[in-house]
């Protein structure tokens, strides 16, 4: 299935249970590649407990995402506990390097993921 970049912005998100958690505010590829590496999930509530939601972002590496076909929604496939635990940024904080490859794997340690610039390609 085929879909534009602008269409993943300002998708939902949700839960495995089908709760939307959030929607995605961002979609951040590799210019060389062109490879989807990440998501930026502003909260859109507190059901996953966060004080200030819409407040705080969440960047995932995009191997957590996964497109629901039944619901035609894309789901976070992480434990809500784990999202509260996650990375987050603050809308008052300044944009992140997405290229800070210290930043980068604590991201994916975070989730058990490995950096995607150390998955060699089958190709």
């Amino acid at each position: 299935m085929l879909t534009t970049i602008k269409k993943l912005a300002g998708a939902p998100l949700t839960a495995t249970d089908g709760r939307k958690i959030g929607t995605i505010s961002d979609v951040i590829i590799d210019r060389d590649s062109g490879a989807l590496l990440y998501v930026l999930m502003d909260v859109s509530s507190d059901e996953v407990g966060i004080a200030d939601p819409g407040k705080v972002s969440y960047p995932l590496p995009w191997q957590l995402i996964s497109y629901n076909t039944s619901k035609r929604t894309f789901q976070l496939d992480i434990e809500s506990d784990h999202l509260k635990r996650a990375p987050s940024i603050k809308s008052s904080t300044p944009p992140l390097d997405w290229e800070d490859r210290v930043w980068a794997e604590r991201l994916h340690e975070h989730y058990g993921l490995q950096p995607y610039w150390t998955v060699r390609s089958s190709r």
